[in-house]
This record gives structure tokens, sequence and C-alpha cells, in this order.
């Protein structure tokens, strides 16, 4: 059953909203997608906090223009799809390139991650990122390292500083006791 002009922007305003509300919506094409593939996919989104959306073209791209998408608009062509986050960009993009590996399904198209558009070889490069986590790790070993040297450096010279101290103090015991 067709729906309804009342239901058709209704889901013109619940994707607009997504939209608006989402850091990173990546676009693929889900052409040849089996079921099988599609619920697994959807269940690994939904485990990392992702949304994943099929919807009318039609109607994509009306919810686009309004949400300020319009950029997006000409890659919409076949079955599309929108994975959306608030969170890691890099999460999504490594679940949609993995797919896109194994399963040569959906074919990423394009990105606005953060208002900026990123092309599939972007997101493609941005899932070979390591995670937030590890690249936080990366930093703050970055600025502790010098922060460790200077502390080895300081103890190593105390330590030479003591001991030669405790040479000089044998060494004056040594001639006040001949």
């Amino acid at each position: 059953m067709p729906l309804t002009r009342l239901q058709k922007e209704a889901r013109v305003e619940e994707l607009k909203k997504q939209l608006t509300s989402k850091s990173s919506v990546l676009v693929g094409d889900f052409t040849g997608m089996d079921v099988a593939t599609a619920t697994d996919m959807r269940q690994r989104l939904r485990e990392a906090s992702v949304e994943c959306r099929v919807v009318k073209n039609s109607l994509a791209k009306l919810a686009m223009d309004e949400a300020g998408f319009g950029a997006l608009k000409e890659h919409m062509s076949g079955p599309s799809g929108f994975v959306m986050t608030d969170g890691d960009a890099a999460v999504a993009a490594k679940i949609m390139v993995e797919f896109e590996r194994t399963r040569k399904t959906p074919q990423i198209r394009i990105g606005m991650i953060d208002a900026a558009i990123v092309t599939a070889a972007d997101i493609r490069r941005i899932a070979e990122l390591p995670s937030r986590e590890v690249l936080l790790a990366q930093i703050a070993a970055g600025f502790q390292a010098p922060v460790a040297g200077l502390a080895r450096l300081l103890n190593e010279l105390s330590r030479k500083l003591v001991a030669t101290l405790d040479a000089v103090a044998k060494q004056k015991g040594a001639e006040s006791g001949a």
C-alpha cells in the first residue's frame, strides 16, 4: 500500500531530525544486499550505537534539502542507506568498510562528518585509523615521554651525585685516618 502524503511528510521530518542531530552521516549503496547481510550489519551497527536507515530516495532528497545536506543529494540513486552516529565516526566507517570488503555491499558513496563532506576514499582511510581510545593513549604517551625522560635523568644525576659525595667522604676518611 502506498504511503499517504502525511506519512511521507512525517518520514521526511523524522529523517531530517536524525540527519541534523547526528555528527556523522555515511551514505552507502545497498544494491544486492541480502536479508542475512542486512540483519548482521544492522546488529553490528546497533551494538556500536550507530543507526542505519534505508529510505526511499525521493524522501531522502527532500529531507537532505531541509537538513542542509544538499551536497549529498547527487549521490542518491538506487537503494541507498544512511549510517548515522553521534559518537566516533571511525566506528561506523570500520563496520561499513568491513562489510564492503567481505560482502561487497554496501558500497560506500559519500558522507558528512562534523559538517564536512568526505568521499568514499576518505571514509576508507578513516576506517584504517586506530580507535579513539588508542589515539588518545598515543597522545598521552607522547606527552608523558619527555616527562618520564626528565625524571630518569634527574634520578640518574642524583644517584651520581650521591656516589661522588660518598667517594669523596671515603677518600677524606682514608686521608684523615692515615
